[in-house]
């Protein structure tokens, strides 16, 4: 079922909790989004979603990157072997619920497929 011809979430783990951009280091920010890309890659292939949901440009909104890492650190939890056996079926009802969230963010950007609109402040 595996092919290398797909993206794979790292096989080690990282945070162990929830991360905290804010308190993150410049350094530190850089190899979480690294590692939180690969996962959603992951995500993206696994679950076939598109722009409207995720865009290529995700990385540059802070409220998706919010949304995307407490799925990220979620899914962790509720698939390593000490999880309750009910674990995924609870993270698959989040995700349900962060995907309509996420779909909010993108409507908020403007974002396109293959086109990025900076946020305005």
């Amino acid at each position: 079922m595996t092919s290398p011809a797909h993206p794979q979430p790292a096989r080690h783990f990282g945070p162990t909790g929830p991360i905290t951009w804010a308190f993150l280091t410049a350094e530190q920010e850089t190899e979480q989004i690294k590692e939180l890309r690969l996962w959603v890659e992951w995500l993206v292939w696994r679950f076939a979603l598109d722009h409207r949901t995720i865009p290529e440009c995700w990385a540059q909104h802070g409220a998706i990157v919010e949304e995307l890492s407490a799925l990220y650190t979620a899914w962790q939890d509720a698939y390593t072997h000490s999880a309750e056996a009910e674990a995924p079926l609870q993270w698959m009802l989040q995700f349900a619920l962060a995907r309509q969230r996420l779909r909010d963010w993108i409507a908020v950007t403007g974002c396109r497929s293959g086109e990025h609109r900076t946020p305005a402040r």
